[in-house]
């Protein structure tokens, strides 16, 4: 059974969605859509554990392939299990499944909800710029606003930062209480001691 968070869920319902309307939509920086301005979708590519497929739009039609031709699945599927993924996003809270997506989903061989740690995207997408006639292979990294406001940076070993705390009037008694603050918000919490007893922090 496949089961993830809002977050994860949101990768697949972005994916069907992006197909059933066949067209991309650019934002401006307050991520409203941008007025007159839309990209038609040619292709969708995915990478999978099992291999890169590739969903193709034919008018009505979706073409699932690797290397050859897999399945060919109504445009309309799409956009109904779009609106049913939405649906339970919205109404589900920490991690669940989502029994009746997960079978269409390995139906069209699409077996995990995230794109792999190691890729720069979460998904790719070919579009058709009619201003110029150009097909832009287009990268994007997915975040949702649909459960708690996403990370525009992921914390792990290869994106920590170093800050030097500046005029510091501390004792290590004090260090070793800030580092001991285990709260649920332990690092913003620490960040707000720090402030109170030191002043700023230098990245």
């Amino acid at each position: 059974m496949i089961t993830g968070n809002k977050g994860e869920w949101s990768e697949i319902y972005a994916l069907f969605k992006l197909l059933g309307d066949k067209e991309l939509h650019p934002g401006n920086t307050e991520i409203k859509k941008i007025q007159n301005l839309v990209y038609p979708i040619l292709r969708i590519l995915r990478t999978e554990i099992n291999g890169n497929f590739e969903y193709s739009i034919e008018d009505n039609i979706v073409v699932i392939s690797r290397n050859e031709e897999v399945f060919r699945i109504p445009i309309s599927e799409f956009q109904e299990r779009a609106n049913y993924l939405l649906s339970e996003i919205k109404s589900n809270t920490g991690t669940f499944s989502v029994p009746e997506i997960e079978e269409f989903m390995q139906s069209i061989n699409c077996l995990s909800l995230k794109a792999s740690s190691s890729a720069k995207t979460d998904i790719t997408i070919v579009v058709h710029d009619q201003r110029t006639g150009f097909q832009p292979s287009l990268g994007f990294s997915i975040k949702s606003q649909l459960g708690n406001p996403s990370t525009l940076l992921n914390a792990g070993e290869t994106t920590n930062f170093i800050y030097k705390i500046v005029a510091a009037k501390i004792n290590k008694q004090e260090i070793s209480d800030i580092n001991n603050i285990s709260s649920r918000s332990k690092i913003k919490d620490r960040i707000v001691e720090i402030k109170i007893k030191v002043g700023n922090l230098n990245l």
